[in-house]
């Protein structure tokens, strides 16, 4: 258990439900508003395909281990939790809208851009839709003007873009299920290419221009970003899996066989690799057979050019590729092979570098977020303080609120009392002295009454 002592009402959790794993974390910020993960629990993910939920009572048991590692670690896991999100279920569009103000004389307000933003809601959907995120992009004035925020500004007509992210139906609602099935409620659902960007990227990068390519398990998503918005997400459905495959079946091993050869010896450049022969041995009983590290690396190359290819396609295809001059970010599981960084260069003519969330979260054991692989949970947990942070403002408000009511309730009643009092010594004066020398008293010293009864 950890030894930090944390009140339990100002900690957050947030858990990643990969394909390939299912990690859970809870922390909170200290005073220097760093986020401290007290508590982490990493196993491996049942019952996902390409992140979508294909048989509900493994992932739930997969959940439930993975949560009570984390819990055991800080001594609780809160009940609400951040959620990530991925799958080739998701789709993104984009979305313009705008409003007349009936006051252009008057500033922009913060509640005329909310009302702008939920207007987001009502674009055509298909049936079996919903949608996750609405993002604003950037704002126009009087169709003049672009600017990032323009609360305070003076203008007759107001429009927004938005970059709105939209899920089937089905797949949430069977993650929605295997969350409340352990005991947990779900907070809010949080996009993984856009968790694991804000892990891994700087606002300098951001508002530059950068694509953040998230090499999964069983996708590949894709997150571009420029001055400093998110302009265009995808998720590619493949990721690091096939390259798995490839070698199970080039090999004729076992899939975690082949796991372990591609962790361990593969190679993104077939050039890189040495003739050196790995020796695989046989299943039950049959003879060891032998395969090259140079045939090795030739397999993984193939597969990931492909997946290479894939991100390439849609990167040219978003009208964001000319943009990107901070290059590109490669994360995730996928992003440990070796001379991946490499590859990606030379097929992308970009800057590219690994993206470890080692900078996002501290960690008693600092070397477990210094892999690419927990870049998404790193993100998650960093939306899922922004949400405790916000609760948090919100609750002062409303207490804030409810003292000013309850004094306000106070001082009326207060005032009840003083002024049945008043009444009563108004009656008292009244029947004991003449009708005229009352009326002269109480013009003459109009406050006696209050200094009497306080």
């Amino acid at each position: 258990m950890n030894n930090v002592q944390i009140d339990e009402r100002k900690a957050f959790s947030a858990i990643d439900v990969g394909t390939t794993k299912i990690v859970a974390l809870t922390g909170y910020c200290n005073e220097r508003g760093e986020i401290e993960v007290l508590g982490c629990g990493s196993v491996a993910s049942n019952g996902v395909m390409r992140g979508n939920v294909v048989n509900i009572e493994a992932v739930v048991q997969s959940l439930k281990n993975a949560v009570d590692i984390a819990r055991n670690e800080a001594g609780f896991f809160c009940k609400k939790v951040i959620v990530g999100i991925a799958g080739q279920h998701i789709r993104s569009a984009h979305n313009r809208n705008g409003i007349n103000r009936s006051n252009p004389e008057q500033p922009i307000t913060q509640e005329e851009i909310d009302t702008l933003l939920k207007d987001n809601r009502h674009i055509n959907l298909d049936i079996d839709e919903e949608i996750i995120h609405i993002i604003p992009q950037d704002y126009m004035i009087d169709s003049q003007f672009v600017i990032s925020n323009p609360v305070g500004s003076i203008a007759r007509r107001i429009e927004g873009n938005y970059h709105i992210v939209i899920g089937k139906i089905e797949p949430l609602r069977y993650l929605r299920t295997a969350i409340t099935r352990i005991g947990l409620e779900l907070q809010d659902f949080v996009l993984e290419p856009l968790a694991s960007a804000r892990a891994v990227t700087t606002a300098e990068e951001r508002e530059l221009g950068c694509v953040v390519i998230d090499i999964g398990g069983g996708t590949t998503d894709v997150a571009i970003f420029h001055e400093n918005s998110v302009r265009f997400t995808e998720v590619i459905p493949f990721g690091g899996n096939v390259i798995t495959h490839d070698i199970q079946e080039g090999c004729k091993v076992l899939f975690n066989e082949a796991e372990e050869l591609k962790i361990n010896y593969a190679r993104c450049i077939q050039d890189a690799a040495s003739n050196d022969v790995l020796c695989i041995q046989g299943v039950n009983g049959r003879p060891a057979r032998e395969i090259t590290l140079k045939t090795l690396a030739g397999i993984t190359q193939c597969r990931m050019e492909e997946i290479i290819d894939a991100a390439s396609y849609v990167i040219n295809t978003s009208g964001y590729a000319r943009y990107l001059s901070a290059g590109i970010v490669v994360t995730g599981g996928g992003a440990e092979l070796k001379d991946l960084q490499q590859l990606l260069s030379f097929k992308m003519c970009n800057e590219t570098k690994i993206g470890k969330p080692i900078h996002a979260v501290r960690y008693a054991h600092s070397n477990v977020f210094n892999y690419p692989q927990f870049s998404t949970a790193a993100g998650l947990l960093m939306y899922a303080a922004d949400a405790y942070k916000e609760n948090s403002c919100e609750t002062i408000v409303a207490e804030q609120q409810e003292f000013v009511t309850e004094n306000k309730a106070g001082a009326i009643e207060e005032k009840s009392r003083i002024g049945i009092k008043s009444i009563g010594l108004k009656k008292f004066f009244k029947k004991f002295v003449s009708n005229e020398s009352y009326e002269e008293y109480v013009k003459q010293d109009t406050r006696l009454v209050e200094e009497i009864v306080n």
